[in-house]
């Protein structure tokens, strides 16, 4: 963690100098910032830190102190904390290995909130940066058309023909029904014929690998123009027909510049915080020049895991 150290002392000289460049009497507010409102040993608390710590919450939470109880009480819980912590200090809690990891965690995090995620904000985006990255990945705001629908799976053209004559008739059972009993489809089957969601070209949305449907049945769906139309007896090749039924259509939608821009301003946000970090971590290793010797990793000993726990039966 030295480099963690070295870092924070060079960012407390840089403000150290700047402070005494500029240099100047305390105005009104600072002197009552400034006054003491208590002593803990050497220590002090002022009335600014109190200030401070009392405006970090929020509206809500602020609106309670307009109460001088619960100010007082806030006051003395300040007291009551610096004495807890001189007398961690006096045991030693101060040199603890693990107070000192959690203080380098913490450097580390305010460091990055402060200089990389609060320095700069989405909203420092421009509007002209938002407006390209639109220009130039229209396909990211344009979700395509999508159909679903059910189909019944046999082995002949003759046994589609049956199928579809006696949905069509109105009497006997529904497609869904059908389809659990008779389709060769062992996938769709269970779930009455029902093939979800799917693009133009076949593709299952939302599923992963490329999962896609035969693009023949997809392409009868994409034919059909309401919910509940039929297709013909579709030939899929390999002795296997079917009858597909529409089900559900999303039509396409596109966002506008305006619904995508606060989408937009995050996304180049963050990665601006990242190259900016990127950079600093190259910046810091040119300077510092960190040797690592990967090699001595085989002499951590590792604690056993022990037996993984088994998930409970849902």
């Amino acid at each position: 963690m030295r480099w963690i150290l070295l870092l924070s002392l060079v960012l407390v000289g840089a403000l150290a100098v700047q402070a005494l460049a500029e240099e100047a009497p305390p105005t009104a507010d600072e002197t009552r910032r400034a006054k003491v409102f208590a002593t803990v040993g050497s220590e002090t608390i002022t009335v600014g830190e109190l200030e401070d710590i009392i405006n970090a919450r929020s509206p809500y939470a602020r609106k309670r102190f307009t109460d001088p109880e619960v100010l007082e009480a806030f006051a003395d819980e300040q007291v009551r904390n610096e004495l807890f912590y001189r007398g961690a200090e006096k045991l030693g809690y101060a040199k603890d290995p693990d107070v000192a990891k959690f203080v380098d965690q913490t450097v580390i995090q305010l460091f990055v909130r402060r200089d990389f995620e609060e320095a700069v904000t989405p909203d420092d985006v421009s509007k002209e940066d938002a407006a390209k990255y639109y220009q130039e990945n229209s396909d990211e705001f344009r979700r395509p058309e999508m159909r679903r629908a059910r189909h019944i799976l046999v082995a002949s053209e003759e046994e589609a023909k049956g199928i579809l004559g006696q949905l069509e008739s109105g009497k006997g059972m529904t497609f869904r029904a059908l389809a659990k009993e008779q389709s060769l489809d062992t996938e769709t089957k269970l779930r009455g014929g029902d093939l979800l969601y799917f693009t133009e070209d076949g593709h299952l949305v939302g599923k992963q690998g490329g999962a896609a449907i035969n693009a023949t049945l997809a392409k009868a769906a994409f034919e059909l123009d309401q919910k509940g139309q039929r297709s013909k007896p579709l030939d899929l090749g390999d002795g296997k027909w079917s009858v597909v039924e529409l089900t559900g259509i999303r039509p396409e939608r596109i966002q506008t510049l305006e619904q995508a821009s606060s989408g937009i301003r995050r996304k180049l946000w963050r990665e601006e915080r990242e190259d900016a970090l990127n950079k600093l971590l190259m910046d810091l290793r040119a300077e510092l020049k960190p040797e690592v010797y990967p090699e001595r990793m085989d002499a951590i000993v590792l604690e056993p895991a022990g037996d993984p726990i088994e998930p409970r039966n849902r």
